[in-house]
């Protein structure tokens, strides 16, 4: 087939088109799109002065634009360049164009150890075209110091020798110790001498293995430090590898008391070497500090070693390492450390010994309570199983000692006879008994004797120790007691004590010493023959306010003051010396005034009080340290006072006298016609002329009768008692009529209501009929009096209201003389009234109806006696 010209030069065209050019212009098209950030190396190229920096030098770059066809711009040239640093923009002034394609930057000083610097050339539509570097600064090594090397005789021998490398390079350094085989002596070697190398890993230390280990003849050795920038080479170190051994740490020590000696401990241990070593063996008692060292030497595979010059019964603790004998300069690692005891032996101190009697003598013995001190710990060779306290221990004797007390604890209370005799105490161990304390009951008495002055300082030293001073006494002693304890009133006092030699004039208290609590302290001197009297004070080691105030209370309250008390704070809340006393009190509307008082008194009376006002007053209670208010009184003042009311009785009292006297004296005088206003004579009855009127009769029969009286009374009506007031008169009162409904008439006398009423003359008797004085409608007739038999008119009659008030009011359960207890009818009774009723039945003897009424029957009494 014959080939078209046409389609021949297109393909010529197509060669001829660099493919790289193709792709360029195809990421440009694209980039702008995509938003590609442009990485062309092969269009931008970055050359720097030096990488690494030395650190602070100045560096230059330069960019050159190696490739035109990667630009895709209307114009190229290298003042398009931009230079960064770390993705910041360098300034233009450290630019410099070197040409159409090259642009250069200037750094003065890189002071970073690594730094990102780039350049880049805008592209058409947004896109760059950037190209960078990564550009580190840092030092030359410095010279290796202070080159040591250790060989560790372990299961696997090796030697380590370690450097300082100084100050850090920033940049990649190496660093390798070299040891150069010498001819004999140090520092013997030629130019192509053996040598070997050991690279570290971490610049400041290598080891060599075993195999690579010369043994037994000296080496040059030194370590070459090395980097970009420069190197180093340290001192030369030379050695033999056995000289600089260290042991292993010895391994399984064995602590055992010594049985045949009681000062001494017998050490063992193991250790994987045969040459002959030295060991360095610290010791120290249990809870001390300090360590104590011996040096032994070494010869066995099984080693050990005896310890002696130690104390009897003690806890020690033991640890030991070695070193090859006069071979090396290091010593092993110390062993852990193990614990031994020595064997024990009897206690070799005395105890000190205090005493107090306890309550009175009882028969022939007396209590007294022992105290003693634990032994020193040099002094108890072993552990202290308790003490003894035993009687009749004279010496020289062999009478067998009573024993009083065995305890573990530091006192007794024990019984002894009265008289003379000795105590001994002991303490006792497993091995045996200390040496007595031996004390004389007749030196244990106090003598009277007044041998200390009165003159003692306290003054606290820290919250926990207290500094006691006193003079020399006037007579000679063997020692002195100070003692101490705790003072509260919620628990009793714990005695500590300690004993003074005869020469000191001063002492330290630390036993139980704690800040703002009180302390009682006396001190007892020795004498030959008993004790003397003793010296008592208190003291605080550190002061605090109190911690509640006094509670205050009104004792007594007046117009214009008020007299306050308050309780004592308890000794355990002082927590100081109460040095005063500040009484605070104010009004509600007044300014607050307070008064001080130093006399300790715990009262006080306030003065210049308002009257009628309420007070508030607290009190505060003030230490060296500080004062602490108590409770809040509130109170008012009085209007007046007693005292004013006192003056005021006494002149009223003489007035109110004078009063009385008056008043007695007008009484005495006007007594009679007060008596009669007041108290009226009232007739007896009994005296009365009605004592000679005839009852019954009317004015026709009088003719009949012989001495015809002037006055008669022709008939009576008897009102019945209401029966509330019957029960007036108990089981006595009796009804005189067994028909308590009877009315009262007289026969053949209307009553004043027109009701003609029966009566009858015939066989000499008059009737009575009765009838209740209450509850009728009208006037009840009490009497009618016949005046005389030539009376014209009617007769007179006496008549009652219809009140139900009755006539006479009974005072008493029992009726007086003339009073009439027949007043018994009910209201109920009077519907009777009202029925018909039959005369015979309830006609009485006239005789018994009059004894019912007193004043008729004494009327009728007086008329039969006459």
């Amino acid at each position: 087939m014959e080939a078209r010209p046409g389609g021949e030069s297109l393909n010529t065209m197509w060669k001829s088109v660099d493919l790289r050019s193709l792709l360029c212009c195809l990421v440009y098209l694209l980039g702008p799109h995509i938003g590609v950030l442009l990485d062309a190396h092969e269009c931008l190229r970055i050359t720097v002065s030096a990488n690494p920096v030395h650190w602070g030098s100045s560096l230059v770059a330069t960019c050159k634009i190696i490739n035109t066809s990667c630009i895709m711009g209307s114009i190229t040239h290298a003042s398009q360049i931009m230079w960064q640093l770390d993705n910041m923009y360098i300034v233009k002034t450290q630019y410099t164009v070197m040409d159409r394609t090259m642009s250069q930057v200037n750094i003065s000083a890189f002071k970073q150890t690594v730094g990102n610097l780039t350049c880049e050339i805008p592209q058409r539509a947004g896109g760059i075209l950037q190209n960078g570097v990564r550009i580190q600064a840092g030092f030359p090594p410095m010279k290796p110091t202070n080159l040591t090397c250790v060989t560790s005789w372990k299961e696997k021998i090796s030697m380590t020798c370690s450097w300082d490398p100084g100050r850090d390079p920033y940049i990649r350094t190496t660093y390798t110790l070299r040891r150069i085989k010498n001819l004999g002596k140090c520092h013997n070697h030629g130019m192509d001498a053996e040598w070997s190398d050991c690279f570290s890993q971490d610049s400041h230390s290598c080891t060599v293995p075993r195999d690579k280990l010369r043994l037994f003849s000296t080496d040059d050795i030194f370590v070459l430090a090395e980097n970009e920038l420069g190197s180093q080479v340290s001192d030369v170190l030379c050695l033999d590898a056995m000289d600089v051994v260290k042991l292993e740490q010895p391994v399984y020590p064995i602590v055992q008391a010594d049985q045949q000696n009681s000062h001494c401990l017998i050490i063992s241990w193991t250790m994987n070497i045969k040459l002959q070593i030295k060991c360095q063996l610290q010791y120290r008692e249990y809870g001390e500090s300090a360590w104590r060292q011996m040096v032994a030497v070494i010869n066995q595979l099984q080693k050990e070693e005896r310890l002696c010059q130690l104390s009897p019964g003690t806890e020690y603790l033991i640890r030991l390492r070695c070193m090859l004998y006069d071979t090396t300069r290091y010593w092993s690692d110390w062993s852990a450390e193990y614990s031994g005891c020595t064997a024990e032996s009897s206690p070799v101190g005395i105890p000190e010994v205090w005493w107090h009697f306890e309550g009175p003598v009882q028969g022939e013995n007396m209590y007294i309570r022992m105290f003693w001190k634990e032994l020193k710990k040099s002094e108890m060779n072993g552990k202290i199983r308790g003490y003894r306290v035993t009687f009749g221990c004279e010496p020289d004797t062999n009478h067998p000692e009573v024993t009083l007390c065995n305890t573990t604890s530091l006192s007794c209370r024990i019984s002894t006879p009265k008289g003379d005799g000795n105590i001994c105490v002991r303490a006792y161990n497993a091995a045996g008994h200390s040496p007595a304390a031996l004390l004389a009951l007749p030196t244990l008495h106090q003598t009277g004797i007044a041998a200390l002055r009165p003159f003692v300082n306290i003054i606290p030293i820290t919250e926990h120790s207290l500094q006691i001073y006193w003079t020399h006494p006037s007579i000679p002693v063997l020692g002195y007691i100070v003692e101490w304890c705790k003072m509260s009133e919620e628990y009793s006092c714990e005695i500590n004590w300690k004993k003074v030699s005869a020469d000191s004039t001063g002492s330290i208290l630390q036993e139980n010493i704690e800040p703002m609590k009180r302390y009682a302290i006396s001190i007892y001197p020795l004498l030959l023959k008993g004790l003397a009297l003793p010296y008592s004070t208190e003291a605080y080691s550190k002061q605090g306010a109190p911690l509640t105030g006094p509670k205050v209370s009104a004792n007594r309250i007046w117009k214009s003051k008020a007299e306050v008390i308050w309780e004592e704070i308890p000794t355990s809340k002082r927590q100081g010396f109460i040095r005063n006393y500040t009484i605070f009190y104010s009004d509600k509307t007044g300014p607050v005034q307070y008064i001080v008082r130093s006399d300790l008194e715990r009262r006080y009376t306030l003065t210049g009080l308002l009257a009628a006002t309420n007070y508030e007053v607290k009190v505060m209670a003030t230490t060296d340290a500080g004062g602490t208010n108590g409770s809040v009184l509130n109170f008012t003042t009085k209007k007046s006072d007693d005292g004013n009311i006192l003056i005021i009785i006494a002149w009223l009292f003489p007035i109110l006298l004078l009063l009385m006297s008056i008043l007695l004296l007008t009484y005495f005088l006007l007594r009679k016609m007060l008596t009669g206003q007041l108290w009226p004579k009232i007739p007896n009855p009994a005296n009365s002329t009605l004592a000679n009127w005839t009852p019954g009769r009317k004015a026709q029969d009088w003719n009949c009768l012989e001495g015809v009286p002037d006055h008669v009374v022709s008939s009576v009506t008897l009102l019945q008692r209401d029966a509330r007031q019957n029960t007036a008169f108990g089981a006595k009162s009796k009804p005189l009529l067994d028909d308590e409904n009877a009315l009262s008439i007289d026969l053949n006398i209307k009553s004043t209501n027109g009701v003609e009423t029966p009566h009858c003359c015939s066989e000499g008797r008059n009737y009575v009929v009765y009838m209740p004085y209450h509850n009728l409608p009208e006037e009840a007739q009490y009497a009618t009096v016949m005046h005389s038999k030539d009376q014209i008119g009617p007769p007179t009659l006496f008549l009652r209201s219809n009140s139900t008030q009755p006539l006479l009011h009974e005072l008493t359960s029992s009726p007086k003389p003339y009073e009439n207890p027949w007043f018994t009818m009910s209201d109920t009774n009077h519907s009777e009234l009202s029925q018909d009723f039959s005369l015979s039945d309830i006609m009485v003897e006239e005789d018994e109806i009059r004894k019912t009424f007193p004043l008729l029957w004494g009327l009728v009494s007086e008329h039969k006696a006459d």
